[in-house]
C-alpha cells in the first residue's frame, strides 16, 4: 500500500496532520475556512486535538502554523466530502488502513510490541514476568468494547452530555479524571476497563460499555423518552434546515461506489432508506441532508450532503453485518 500521508500513533489510535491532509487532497479554499466548514460534526478531544506544524517560507526560515491531530476515521470522512480523484484516492487508502489497523492478528502484534518492550527492561525471573504477561491478557481481552461517545452520536448528544446524564442516575461516577461504575452495578456484566500500556508512562485504564452495558443505558434513555435521532421521523420531516451547505454533494450511484458495491443494484435502494430515515426535503428544495434536483427533461432526482451520505453508508453498513 503506497503511503499518502504520514501516518502517526498516538496510543491505541492512529492519526494525521490536518494540513498535511488538506495539501494531499488539494483543498481550493484557506485551511481556516476548510475547518470553519467542514468540521463541526466532529468532536475536539475525540476525533481531533490542536497542535502546531512547522514549515520553512521563502527567506528559510522556519514558521509555525495552526494544525489538528486528526483519527483516521476523520480524515476518512473529510476525504469522503471531497468529490474528487484525490478525495476517492484518500478515502481508500484510509479504509485499507482501518482494516489492517483493526484486524485480530495486528492487534496481538501491537500487545505483544508492548509487552516485549516492558520486557527489556526486566529480569526473566520468577514473579517478574508473570504480572506483565497478566496485563498484556487485560489488554487483549477487552477489545471490542464500546466508548460513551459511540453510544451518544446516535442520540445526537455529546459523550460528555451520556457521561453526566449516567452521573445523574447514579451510574457511574468520577474520580479525579477516571469514571467508575457504582458498587450495585459492579457485578452485572455492564462495563470493561480497557488497559492500555504506553512505553515509559504511567498505564491508562478507560471505561468502556460491554454489549449488555449499551443495552443498559438505551434503556435507560428510553425511559426518559430519548430516542436515537434516525427514530425521529417526525422531528426530521418538520425540520427543513435550508442552511445553505458549502460542500460536496453525493448521488445514490456515488454513494454506493464509496462502497464498493454495484452502483445499478444499489441506487435504488439507497433512495429506499433516505425515504425510511426521512432524509429527503420535504417543505423546501433541500435541507441539511439531501436536495433535490429536476433535469432538462423534468426528471426528479437527490443528492445528499456529506452528512446525509455517512447516514445512509451507516445504516448500509448495518445491514450487511446482520
Amino acid at each position: 500500500m503506497q503511503e499518502l500521508i504520514k501516518v502517526k500513533t498516538q496510543g491505541d489510535t492512529q492519526v494525521v496532520s490536518a494540513r498535511e491532509l488538506y495539501k494531499g487532497l488539494e483543498i481550493s479554499q484557506r485551511f481556516s475556512r476548510w475547518v470553519s466548514n467542514n468540521w463541526d460534526m466532529f468532536e475536539e478531544g475525540i476525533d481531533f486535538n490542536k497542535c502546531t506544524s512547522s514549515t520553512v517560507v521563502n527567506n528559510g526560515a522556519v514558521r509555525e502554523l495552526d494544525d489538528y491531530v486528526i483519527t483516521i476515521d476523520m480524515a476518512k470522512q473529510l476525504a469522503m466530502m471531497v468529490r474528487s480523484e484525490k478525495g476517492k484516492q484518500y478515502r481508500q487508502y484510509f479504509l485499507e488502513l482501518e482494516r489492517k489497523w483493526n484486524d485480530p492478528k495486528e492487534v496481538v502484534k501491537r500487545g505483544y510490541a508492548i509487552l516485549q518492550n516492558e520486557n527489556k527492561k526486566l529480569k526473566i525471573e520468577n514473579g517478574i514476568l508473570k504480572p506483565k504477561a497478566d496485563k498484556y491478557d487485560r489488554y487483549l481481552s477487552n477489545k471490542g468494547l464500546i466508548t460513551i461517545t459511540e453510544i451518544a452520536k446516535e442520540y445526537g448528544m455529546s459523550g460528555v452530555k451520556l457521561n453526566q446524564f449516567l452521573r445523574d442516575k447514579r451510574v457511574i461516577y468520577k474520580k479525579g479524571d477516571k469514571w467508575f461504575v457504582y458498587q450495585r452495578y459492579a457485578n452485572d456484566g455492564l462495563v470493561g476497563y480497557e488497559i492500555f500500556m504506553p512505553e515509559d508512562r504511567e498505564i491508562r485504564r478507560t471505561l468502556k460499555w460491554t454489549t449488555k452495558g449499551e443495552q443498559f443505558i438505551r434503556s435507560l434513555l428510553e425511559d426518559e423518552s430519548i430516542v436515537p435521532v434516525l427514530e425521529r421521523p417526525s422531528q426530521m420531516m418538520i425540520e427543513e434546515d435550508t442552511t445553505e451547505y458549502d460542500g460536496a454533494w453525493f448521488t445514490a450511484s456515488e454513494i454506493a461506489w464509496k462502497l464498493n458495491l454495484n452502483p445499478k443494484e444499489y441506487a435504488k435502494h439507497i433512495g429506499r432508506i433516505a425515504n425510511d430515515c426521512r432524509l429527503k426535503p420535504v417543505f423546501a428544495d433541500h435541507n441539511r441532508y439531501c436536495r433535490k434536483i429536476v433535469d432538462e427533461y423534468g426528471r426528479e432526482s437527490y443528492e445528499y450532503t456529506a452528512q446525509g451520505a455517512m447516514i445512509i453508508e451507516k445504516k448500509i453498513m448495518e445491514e450487511m453485518e446482520v
